[in-house]
């Protein structure tokens, strides 16, 4: 019977140390099976980690803006009462209601159909919805555009947003096409604008 020191298992190659562990566990030799997995541990540990990949400039501003967003929404969420029970109560009646999440899972801004299937580089948004009105916030960057020609984008029922303007077709999502026709958006430059003309619009469909 072979002695197995830890130095000898140490000098084995890494594929005959995995066929000692097969064999080890094969004849039950707990004590060889023991070392086996203590080596291979050592090596695990040694062996170099990747780096994580840097973010793209683009993926940047995205995680950047997700943040961004998200932070107005908590502060929209402490200035009114943007619950799903109490969207739910206040939306008896409608048919196919579904309340939605003002953030993603993580604290973020959610991800937008037209990122998703990459039709446009960046689609985040934040939105809260009572009855059949929708109001939402988001960060739009078209496909292949420099990050500079980024808009914010308020929408709201209509006569809940000054200045708003009928949905176009790239605008639209396609699971909300009905809510779409009744809703106006506007575009901004910057983000404390748009934050708040969506506090006017939460305010209005909150009352």
């Amino acid at each position: 019977m072979v002695d197995w020191s830890d130095e000898r298992i140490a000098a084995l190659s890494d594929q005959d140390l995995k066929n000692l562990l097969v064999n080890a566990e094969r004849k039950s030799a707990a004590s060889v099976v023991a070392q086996c997995q203590a080596e291979i541990e050592k090596r695990d540990a040694a062996k170099p980690r990747k780096a994580p990949k840097a973010r793209t400039e683009v993926k940047e501003f995205e995680h950047e803006m997700s943040g961004q967003l998200a932070a107005v929404g908590k502060q929209m969420a402490e200035k009114y009462d943007l619950s799903e029970e109490t969207a739910k109560a206040r939306s008896e009646g409608v048919k196919g209601f579904r309340s939605h999440k003002l953030l993603d899972a993580k604290g973020y801004a959610k991800l937008g159909g037209h990122q998703r299937d990459g039709t446009v580089a960046v689609d985040r948004y934040i939105s809260y919805r009572r009855g059949n009105g929708i109001v939402s916030l988001g960060v739009w960057l078209p496909k292949d555009a420099p990050i500079e020609h980024h808009e914010f984008h308020v929408s709201a029922p209509a006569g809940m947003i000054e200045g708003g303007e009928p949905f176009s077709d790239a605008q639209a999502e396609a699971s909300e096409a009905d809510a779409s026709r009744t809703r106006q958006i506007r575009a901004f430059k910057d983000l404390p604008s748009a934050a708040a003309a969506f506090d006017a619009a939460l305010a209005k469909i909150t009352a």
